[in-house]
């Protein structure tokens, strides 16, 4: 009898098991918030990104061609048909060969590919958007400012109607005019 009693036992025990799956739990959750994080400044970095391509391409066309940004965006922001979307709307969802939202979009960045020489054509924001692009010559004032700052930006997340940027940037006018 003695020897069954002493027999050594095989397995885990309930504590140690409980440990593991508390320790577990504890990187799971570090590894959670860190990863959020990291997914943040990448979109960040890719707006940014994607801003400073579009600048440059729009700067590269207007030296190049003497293009004004009106010509590019045919006198009209490319936003223009997303604005009038309701509230809450996900652009990513319209369709991207009937939606105005995105022909526009698409339309003004093949004439600025072909302007500038630089490729914007697949230019989209990290949650597949299109960005903002506002074209401002010869508008915002009595008479009309033939040198008026143009925009570039990302819609506001989640998207409201209107000019609703959450991160935009001004390209300065550089018509001869202008200068």
């Amino acid at each position: 009898m003695r020897k069954a009693w002493a027999k050594k036992q095989k397995g885990f025990t309930i504590v140690e098991l409980l440990i593991v799956i508390v320790v577990i739990g504890i990187l799971a959750a570090i590894t959670i918030v860190a990863y959020n994080g990291i997914q943040a400044r990448a979109n960040t970095n890719k707006i940014n990104a994607d801003m400073r391509n579009l600048n440059q391409a729009i700067e590269v066309a207007r030296y190049k061609d003497g293009v004004a940004m009106r010509y590019i965006t045919l006198s009209a922001a490319t936003g223009s048909p997303c604005w009038g979307q309701p509230d809450g709307t996900d652009l990513a969802t319209l369709s991207k060969t009937t939606d105005n939202c995105w022909l526009y979009y698409f339309a003004a960045l093949d004439r600025l590919t072909t302007a500038s020489g630089i490729n914007v054509k697949n230019l989209i924001d990290p949650w597949g958007r299109p960005y903002y692009i506002d074209e401002n010559e010869g508008e915002g004032a009595d008479p009309p400012k033939a040198c008026a700052d143009d925009a570039i930006g990302v819609y506001a997340r989640p998207f409201t109607s209107g000019q609703t940027m959450t991160k935009h940037t001004w390209i300065r006018n550089i018509q001869p005019a202008c200068l």
